[in-house]
């Protein structure tokens, strides 16, 4: 495990109480057996009526941000969906979708990443997903996500209005999807539900947010006390277990799929993103040194080349 990620671990168990995961215990388990219904991924994504605000123009891109009304069924500070959109100057063929990392409130963490893209002439659509930035349903200085039923919310919340966004522009650009960490698990199961070839690059990514919970850094911040101690281990890692990429069909634009992955990375385990790669015959994964912050902050040029190498890769497997 990386040294910065070592630190993490010791931050999540004593830092503040908005880095405690569920404290406020289970929630209502019909929201918990959301995270089973592979079947909700199978029906078409409803039409969204965006309402956008003006174009900023600057220097080396365009900005616009919009939003749209939530698909699910989410508390009411959550339910109006935020969106950025971002493109160089003279427009793109190439639009990815960016989803959003644990704890990623608002637009900046993504923001920089748009920026590699941009100068690989890629635009960029970034989602405020629920309970995150504007749609807290808490105050600042608690966990957003306080029950495992908020997870499930936010995750069938986070998926249903990424495969609405990748259909409402498919007929614009060529659209691909990705994200960091939990952001490249539900871009994963996005792309994987998506009904039609996009570009998939999940970046630090688990097939699902089982092992990352439970085996990963994370599981110091679990509160345990809240969830009826740790004898209900097995039970949490089953419900999270169970929004897992690996209980879908993997299509043929899997094989286009690039994913990058840190040697060193203490929040998401090796064998968690082995296991995406091989339930994706043909995709390729990047293996690099250092651990999951460092990853992030110091190669940021490495995940934009996957991004961009994913549409490639989709486009020759194409017109092959």
């Amino acid at each position: 495990m990386h040294p910065i990620d070592r630190a993490a671990a010791v931050m999540i168990r004593r830092g503040p109480k908005r880095l405690r995961i569920f404290p406020g215990g289970w929630g209502e388990a019909r929201h918990i057996e959301m995270l089973a219904d592979v079947d909700a991924l199978a029906s078409d994504p409803p039409e969204l009526n965006i309402s956008w605000g003006p174009t900023k123009h600057l220097a080396d891109r365009t900005v616009r941000d919009g939003h749209f009304a939530a698909l699910t069924d989410l508390p009411a500070p959550a339910r109006t969906a935020a969106i950025r959109l971002v493109e160089p100057p003279g427009g793109t063929a190439r639009l990815c979708l960016l989803m959003a990392a644990w704890n990623d409130h608002g637009y900046n963490t993504r923001q920089q990443l748009a920026d590699e893209l941009v100068h690989r002439g890629i635009g960029s659509l970034i989602l405020e997903i629920p309970y995150y930035g504007h749609r807290r349903v808490v105050l600042a200085d608690e966990q957003p996500v306080q029950t495992v039923a908020d997870f499930a919310r936010m995750g069938l919340g986070a998926v249903s209005e990424g495969r609405a966004l990748l259909n409402h522009f498919r007929h614009e650009y060529e659209m691909g999807v990705s994200g960091y960490s939990m952001g490249g698990n539900i871009g994963a199961l996005v792309g994987a539900a998506a009904g039609y070839p996009v570009a998939i690059a999940p970046l630090a990514a688990s097939h699902s947010p089982g092992p990352v919970f439970l085996d990963g850094v994370i599981s110091n911040g679990i509160q345990w006390d809240a969830l009826g101690g740790k004898a209900h281990r097995p039970r949490l890692r089953e419900s999270l277990g169970a929004a897992s990429v690996l209980r879908l069909p993997a299509p043929d634009w899997t094989r286009a799929a690039v994913m990058v992955a840190a040697r060193r990375d203490g929040f998401v385990p090796s064998q968690a993103v082995a296991a995406l790669h091989r339930h994706w015959p043909g995709s390729e994964l990047r293996w690099r040194p250092g651990g999951h912050a460092t990853l992030l902050w110091r190669q940021r040029r490495v995940l934009a080349d996957a991004i961009s190498d994913s549409f490639d890769r989709l486009a020759n497997n194409q017109n092959a």
